[in-house]
C-alpha cells in the first residue's frame, strides 16, 4: 500500500456483572474512509490486558491489509506511555502482551501510539458495547 498514514482506533467494553469483556478496532484509510471495523468478545480479563489485546488485534489486521504506516489511537494513557517507552511495564501479566506489540511493530515503517479521551472514541466504543451486548443476549445461561 502507499506510504500514507492510516488511522487505527481501539476500545473495549466490560460488564463486570457478567464477567465479560469485548474489544473493538477500526482502521481508516489516510483520507478518512473506513477500511475495516471489527469487534470480539474476549471473556473475563483486566482492563489493561484488554487494551493490549485490542492493540495486538489491530496490528494483525493492519499487517493483513499491507499497511506500513499507522497512527493508533486508544484511551489509555498508561498503555500509550508504555508503548511509547515513557513508562516501563511493571505488571508481569502485561509483559507478554507488551512484547507481542513490540514484535508486531517491526512490520511497520512508521507507527505512532496516541492517547485520546474516551469521548473522542465513541464509534469504536459503540462497536465494543454492541459485541458485548450481543454475546450476553445470545449466550446460554
Amino acid at each position: 500500500m502507499d506510504g500514507s498514514m492510516y488511522l487505527g482506533f481501539t476500545n473495549g467494553a466490560s460488564r463486570h456483572t457478567q464477567n465479560l469483556a469485548s474489544i473493538a478496532w477500526v482502521i481508516h484509510y489516510p483520507y478518512g474512509h473506513l477500511l475495516v471495523a471489527r469487534g470480539i468478545c474476549i471473556g473475563p480479563t483486566s482492563k489493561n490486558i484488554a487494551k493490549y489485546n485490542v492493540v495486538i488485534n489491530l496490528l494483525y489486521e493492519a499487517i493483513y491489509y499491507g499497511i506500513e504506516s499507522l497512527m493508533v489511537y486508544l484511551d489509555s494513557q498508561l498503555v500509550v506511555s508504555q508503548l511509547n517507552n515513557v513508562y516501563h511495564v511493571r505488571d508481569p501479566s502485561l509483559h507478554r502482551q507488551f512484547f507481542r506489540v513490540i514484535l508486531l511493530q517491526r512490520s511497520f515503517t512508521s507507527i505512532i501510539f496516541i492517547d485520546i479521551p474516551q469521548s473522542n472514541n465513541a464509534f469504536v466504543d459503540s462497536i465494543a458495547n454492541q459485541v458485548l451486548d450481543w454475546h450476553i443476549n445470545h449466550s446460554s445461561h
